[in-house]
């Protein structure tokens, strides 16, 4: 997990997290990128996956990691 204080833009963090593997009970663990675009005293833009930069809290910041799951990527 990442402090906020310590985000600075150019960052690259990871969003991990459990997903489905289709239709099916099982699931495994998923990575994407999370590129910090900017930087303010409330939140960041910041793009994730690759996908247009959106405006992210602090606290959803936070639950970011600053290298991949294990077996991820």
């Amino acid at each position: 997990m990442v402090a906020f204080h310590t985000i600075k833009p150019g960052d690259r963090l990871y969003d991990c997290r459990r997903t489905k593997m289709g239709n099916t009970t099982m699931s495994r663990m998923g990575c994407w990128e999370v590129r910090i675009i900017e930087v303010d005293e409330r939140g960041a833009l910041a793009s994730w996956n690759g996908n247009q930069p959106e405006r992210w809290s602090a606290p959803r910041l936070s639950k970011l990691r600053r290298s991949p799951a294990k077996g991820t990527l």
